[in-house]
């Protein structure tokens, strides 16, 4: 059934994550390591228990969607490759709405009592990992033995305790590609990311100002970042192209936008260009404060009239951002010096003067 509604892996396992990972949590959030992510502090005692979520769930159908490696990028810059087509949630969950209504014409058990998209207070890897959709990779990302690491993942709480799936075989064994290739060493430890330093978290949940020591490392990624998972052997087991699927087209907006489009974007533009994508998780404010960091970092020159712009923006984390940009670009030194007089926020100000300083912006 799962696999009739278009789903590519599925297991079965207990509806709460074990005992150990259930520490390992709270360890992770009493270290800070969640970074802005307040609700998942807020969440913690649901999302260490499922029947804390939803009542009466004893188990876990844990699914597994293989999404295709193709590269995204817009002038240069690069767009994690699960957010090129249709926001994964709604694409995901029409399937998931498909096989549930397939279970329940079925008379399956106990009846579906709650199924979701990462966006749900559940550890989503916990159960995929107990119910044999991966195993757990040093990136902290699941990979499935023949597939690889390109794995979306959903589940449906079920009130029937199922027995559990074997476990994936396989390990990475002694590789640490991944760990080798963070760019800013959000992987501390084998199995063990700081959210605080991931370009995943620092380019969609973030908001306001990117920490100056994280600006260089950011690279290309104007949304998200594949890094961890390009580099990974396993990436070469990859099966789909899935060039048929409506939902991983690419979206209309990664076929039109220029880098100079987003940093001029204003809401209305976002609002109707943009809808139907997992990139309106970064907000407008977010995308335009990433495209400046990537316009610096790609030495975009053509950018340099629309950073200076975006110094005038009511957003913190676009003004610093612009602020860097042109000081590393060396464009628009009195347009700097204009924004960094007339800066009313005392950490911005302080920002934009240490870029001028950085630098040593001339033109």
């Amino acid at each position: 059934m799962a696999l009739d509604a278009g789903f590519d892996i599925v297991g079965f396992g207990p509806a709460s994550p074990d005992g150990a990972t259930g520490n390992q949590f709270d360890a992770w959030l009493d270290a800070g390591r969640h970074g802005e992510m307040h609700w998942l502090e807020r969440e913690r005692d649901r999302i260490l228990a499922g029947d804390r979520y939803v009542r009466g769930a004893r188990g876990a159908i844990a699914l597994g969607f293989e999404y295709p490696g193709q590269s995204v990028r817009i002038d240069g810059a690069s767009v994690a490759r699960y957010a090129a087509g249709r926001d994964y949630h709604r694409g995901l969950g029409t399937r998931l709405r498909r096989l549930q209504a397939r279970m329940a014409s079925d008379g399956i058990g106990a009846g579906v009592l709650r199924y979701g998209v990462d966006a749900v207070p559940v550890l989503e890897r916990s159960l995929a990992l107990q119910a044999g959709i991966g195993f757990l990779a040093k990136s902290a990302g699941i990979i499935h033995p023949r597939r690889g690491p390109w794995l979306l993942l959903a589940e449906i709480l079920h009130g029937d305790e199922f027995e559990p799936t074997s476990p994936a075989p396989g390990s990475c064994g002694t590789c640490t590609a991944c760990l080798d290739a963070c760019p800013t060493g959000a992987l501390v430890a084998p199995h063990e990311l700081d959210a605080r330093l991931c370009l995943s978290y620092t380019t969609i949940e973030k908001r306001g100002v990117i920490d100056r020591s994280l600006r260089a490392a950011q690279g290309s990624w104007l949304f998200g970042c594949d890094i961890c998972i390009e580099v990974c052997p396993f990436t070469s087991r990859a099966t789909k192209q899935r060039d048929d699927d409506p939902d991983l087209a690419l979206h209309p907006a990664l076929e039109t936008y220029t880098l100079v489009g987003v940093l001029e974007m204003d809401v209305e533009a976002w609002n109707r260009d943009w809808t139907g994508t997992a990139i309106r998780r970064a907000k407008v404010e977010g995308l335009r404060r990433n495209a400046a960091i990537v316009a610096g970092n790609l030495h975009l020159d053509q950018t340099s009239p629309a950073l200076a712009s975006c110094l005038h923006d009511s957003n913190a984390g676009v003004r610093t951002a612009a602020g860097w940009a042109l000081a590393k670009l060396g464009t628009h030194r009195n347009d700097l010096v204009k924004a960094i007089d007339r800066e009313h926020d005392e950490t911005a100000r302080d920002d934009l003067a240490l870029s001028l300083d950085e630098f040593g912006s001339i033109g």
